[in-house]
């Protein structure tokens, strides 16, 4: 039986692997519930062609452990989180891989409060997972119930952002949808906002989410956005919980410079109190300095939304994320939401009467390179030689230029991040640095 199964994100395998089972989700369905009475869980799920088939076998062996589920059929990430607080459920569980291809896929988690599962909660439930008697007999109490009408309840979070003529200026705005979860609900949220929306990679097949499109793959939106002379690009990821952008010139916009952007924005144009900023230990040295030249402090969690937000409510943050473009404005929910990003953004963008392209021109991006190096098997994860590199470059300044390694909490990867001024130097650098760890795995 598999013993850890938590990574950055939730569980996450290959669709095939044993954790997906009947026999291993009968077991996780008991290590959630753990005999709890009047137990509600709500499940949703991506569009991969996996996704459907741990679906079923979940959703009966919740039943079947004695939950109330409510299934939400095909919806975005952050619209369980919403949805889980909103009908007053004990757990919200998403079916996704995310940015991964269809071959992944995972089981994501939030509390009652629509928040990421904590470590010590995520720790009860391995615990209890590696406890449970998988030939332990069905007890057929539990009931399902579908949810009809989760796109509308979901809705409800942007009425204030969706206000009739909320929007100045008409845009023609390019929405890549990744072929994920995104597809459908985006255009019921954005139906009447007065805007010239065009979709792409909006028609999953369940093997094409993500596949050459999507926030990792902006290439595809940025030729859109010049063909049609559009304003804005928009690409979501597969379970629509992160976006990246691009302006009018087909120039990407990561997560670093959206949150520069929304930053300014409410700090000029809301009554909110914001004292500070929450980013990664990806962040871009030049959004750092941008968040402190505005008069705001700059702090850096681990890298994952759940520790980016976990650090906001610590600090009292109304604004956090990451460079890949998970943003989380918490005054709407505890979750990185790509179409509350787009709708803000978009908002923004109408109010002024400039490009987008000046709009987001609020400070230069110090050079980054990353690579990813792809791990043989999991016992490189025990290598105390890539272990002792980790340690010594954990966000480490050598020479001006910063260094960060450390292991993929979604991926069988190591990631490197080297950053500086000099792009020459770094890459150099970046070079010497994945030879080391290719030559200790």
């Amino acid at each position: 039986m598999v013993k850890k199964l938590f990574g950055t994100d939730g569980i996450r395998s290959l669709s095939n692997d044993e954790i997906f089972n009947v026999s291993s989700l009968n077991s996780l369905s008991h290590a959630i519930i753990k005999s709890k009475k009047n137990f509600k869980i709500i499940v949703g799920r991506d569009t991969r062609e996996s996704s459907k088939k741990i679906e079923d076998k979940l959703v009966n062996a919740l039943k079947n452990n004695g939950g109330t589920v409510l299934k939400a059929g095909l919806i975005s990430t952050p619209a369980i989180s919403y949805l889980t607080k909103k009908l007053n459920c004990n757990i919200g569980i998403v079916i996704s891989a995310s940015h991964n291809p269809y071959q992944f896929n995972g089981i994501k988690f939030f509390n009652k409060e629509g928040e990421k599962l904590s470590d010590f909660d995520e720790n009860k439930i391995e615990k209890n997972f590696s406890k449970s008697n998988k030939a332990r007999k069905y007890r057929d109490k539990g009931k399902i119930k579908k949810i009809n009408n989760s796109f509308a309840i979901y809705k409800k979070k942007f009425i204030q952002i969706l206000k009739k003529n909320n929007f100045s200026r008409k845009l023609k705005v390019v929405i890549d949808c990744a072929n994920g979860s995104s597809y459908k609900i985006v255009k019921y949220v954005f139906s009447k906002i007065n805007t010239n929306l065009i979709y792409i990679k909006d028609k999953p097949n369940g093997r094409n989410i993500n596949y050459k499109c999507g926030s990792l793959y902006p290439q595809i939106l940025t030729k859109k956005v010049k063909e049609k002379s559009a304003d804005f690009g928009i690409s979501f990821d597969g379970d629509g919980d992160r976006l990246i952008c691009c302006d009018e010139k087909g120039k990407i916009i990561d997560g670093d410079k959206i949150l520069a952007c929304l930053t300014q924005y409410f700090l000029n144009k809301s009554k909110l109190r914001i004292d500070a900023m929450i980013g990664t230990t990806m962040s871009n040295r030049g959004l750092e300095k941008f968040i402190n030249r505005i008069g705001l402090k700059f702090y850096k969690s681990k890298v994952g939304d759940k520790f980016v937000y976990e650090l906001m409510k610590k600090k009292k943050c109304f604004i956090g994320g990451e460079q890949s473009g998970h943003i989380i404005l918490k005054q709407f929910g505890p979750s990185g939401d790509g179409i509350l990003i787009a709708l803000c953004l978009i908002k923004i963008i109408s109010e002024y009467d400039k490009k987008t392209s000046e709009i987001f021109d609020l400070y230069s991006s110090y050079f980054q390179i990353q690579k990813n190096i792809k791990l043989k098997d999991s016992l490189d994860k025990k290598n105390k030689k890539i272990n002792n590199l980790i340690r010594i470059y954990n966000n480490k300044i050598i020479n001006g230029d910063r260094v960060l390694i450390r292991f993929s909490g979604t991926e069988p990867v190591i990631r490197l991040l080297v950053e500086g001024k000099e792009y020459n130097k770094i890459s150099v650098l970046a070079k010497k640095l994945a030879h080391k760890i290719k030559k200790f795995i």
